[in-house]
């Protein structure tokens, strides 16, 4: 919501009552002109019927409900994700690639490129199952079929029985990112999600570090019964059941469906959520929002940025160790040296959700500032002397700062994609460039280029510096749209016309046909937490000092070591 300062506060104001207040007017029976496909759209009545706001306080109350029911879930499926995902990277320390006797690009293929060629077929149809059925439900199945998959690797004994266990995997695993990037914007606010966002996506990073400690345990059994390298996807595997299960009983389709809320706070809920202009969800299938979304420069920035950001993830999540080890460390100095990158990924996820969540409109400025923090560390990492091992490692940690823009472009899709079908085929295409970036970025590591691997950190290189480009057009071309509709429609100046705008986004009307939506992308603080403004710009000052500090220094080492 692009409303002035004043009228945010003046919207939290109650004075259309609260629900105590108005129990005669929020009845149930109440006739209320919605259909079974807009999901919340009746208790979103109820609530404009009432006339009621939802209180700060209100909100806050809903929201830590939300964090301990819900949150929890996200961020293990998607660490278990993650983890199944990149067990191989783990088993192929302990032997995995001599066992099932793979070549150099032969593992690459079944490490990436299969999963991701399987993902991108999954992505869309697994997206159309959780808009059509109980999320829970979906969840839970999927999860314990990839579970079981997981569990069932350590029977492949050749290339091809690995492959087709890969391809499996991916489609059913499909499901989890993109279905967390649906499911944040069902329960949380405009302002909650980016920061809700961050956390289930840094167990990206969280699931590493547990990954990294699991293999250095398996390091230490002294009489294994079984290979090293199978143990791993035992043991996850396992833990994906435990999921399922849980899953199965706890994840309910919406907050409409939540068990811990009461009548009044399934209202509530719904009607902060419909602040955000968006709607909370629709089950029918509506083919002029795919058309629509083809027709849209949004969906095609994003398509290129992911294919350009997950190169280099396709290099680092899956091939980290074998790139560690290769700078002159032992197989445990790698498992441990590998979990700081995780630690880098946490603390960039979490600091970037952060300044998102207290100040308005910053995603695109805080995605730039995660896109050249790699820039540079890829740069180092290519142009430093193989003999810098330490240095090159530091460098090769800040590249898991290329998370930030990536979470934060799914962030773009929840806050400012209209149209629950628009929304998931948004979601789709963007998971189809990722799949794309991971099949490609693998064959950038040549065997004969080992340990330092200068063709895939140019690759790196090269692929950071498109998706900044990508991603400060994405922002220009959102604040261009804005003011023309500023100017086409009038800016929003009321409670009502803010009222409007909710209503049109639970009716699932995409962002085209909302007049009162408007993109979040310019840099505008918020009056969120610091009310001062000699506060907010001191903040703002010396976060830019920080961070100019940190490229003039990292700059400083490449033309250093370029001149030797």
């Amino acid at each position: 919501m692009v409303a002035p300062p004043e009228y945010e506060e003046k919207a939290h104001e109650s004075d259309g009552g609260s629900l105590g207040d108005k129990e005669k007017a929020l009845q149930l029976d109440s006739p209320v002109d919605a259909d079974a496909t807009n999901v919340g759209l009746h208790e979103f009545a109820l609530a404009m019927r009432s006339g009621l706001r939802v209180s700060p306080e209100e909100s806050r109350r809903i929201r830590r409900k939300i964090d301990v029911w819900i949150l929890p879930m996200l961020c293990l499926c998607q660490g278990l994700s993650i983890l199944d995902k990149t067990a191989l990277n783990f088993a192929n320390l302990y032997g995995m690639k001599a066992a099932l006797h793979l070549s150099g690009d032969q593992f690459n293929w079944f490490a990436s490129s299969a999963y991701s060629c399987r993902y991108l077929v999954g992505n869309y149809p697994d997206s159309r199952l959780l808009q059509r059925f109980p999320t829970g439900k979906v969840l839970s199945i999927t999860t314990l079929i990839w579970a079981t998959i997981v569990i069932t690797t350590p029977a492949c004994t050749n290339f091809a029985g690995t492959v087709v266990n890969r391809l499996l995997l991916g489609m059913f695993e499909a499901i989890v990112t993109p279905g967390m990037t649906l499911l944040t914007g069902i329960w949380y606010t405009q302002s909650e999600v980016p920061f809700r966002s961050l956390i289930w996506y840094s167990f990206n990073g969280w699931a590493g570090i547990f990954g990294d400690l699991v293999a250095f345990g398996i390091g230490r059994i002294e009489h294994p019964q079984i290979a090293l390298w199978k143990y791993i996807f035992l043991i996850l595997g396992g833990m994906s059941v435990c999921l399922s299960i849980a899953l199965w009983f706890l994840f309910p389709d919406s907050p409409v469906d939540a068990r811990f809320f009461t009548a009044e706070e399934k209202i509530l809920a719904v009607k902060r959520v419909a602040e955000s202009k968006v709607g909370v969800k629709n089950t029918e299938f509506k083919i002029y929002q795919i058309r629509q979304a083809v027709a849209d420069p949004k969906t095609w920035l994003l398509f290129v940025a992911s294919i350009a950001a997950q190169i280099p993830n396709g290099i680092v999540s899956n091939f980290s160790t074998i790139v560690i080890k290769g700078m002159g460390f032992s197989t445990s100095q790698t498992t441990l040296l590998d979990a700081v990158s995780s630690a880098f990924q946490i603390a960039s996820l979490l600091s970037a959700g952060w300044v998102c969540m207290h100040f308005k409109n910053m995603r695109v400025i805080t995605m730039a500032t995660g896109n050249i923090t790699c820039i540079i560390a890829a740069a180092c990492l290519t142009y430093l002397p193989a003999e810098q091992k330490w240095n090159r490692l530091v460098a090769f940690w800040f590249t898991s700062f290329q998370s930030v823009g990536f979470s934060l472009s799914l962030v773009m899709i929840s806050n400012n994609v209209g149209g629950f079908t628009k929304r998931t085929f948004t979601t789709a295409v963007t998971f189809v460039g990722y799949c794309v970036g991971n099949i490609i970025g693998p064959h950038f590591l040549i065997d004969s280029e080992a340990p330092t691997y200068p063709t895939g950190t140019t690759a790196m290189f090269i692929g950071y510096i498109i998706k900044t480009i990508a991603h400060i057009l994405l922002g220009v071309y959102m604040w261009k749209s804005n003011v023309k509709k500023d100017r086409i429609h009038g800016k929003i100046t009321s409670y009502e016309d803010q009222l409007k705008g909710e209503e049109a986004g639970m009716r699932d009307l995409t962002e085209f046909e909302n007049p009162y939506h408007r993109y979040v992308c310019r840099r505008t603080i918020a009056h969120v937490r610091y009310s001062d403004p000699l506060c907010q710009i001191c903040f703002v000052r010396a976060e830019a000092v920080l961070y100019m500090y940190l490229f003039e220094r990292m700059f400083h080492v490449v033309h250093e070591n370029l001149l030797l």
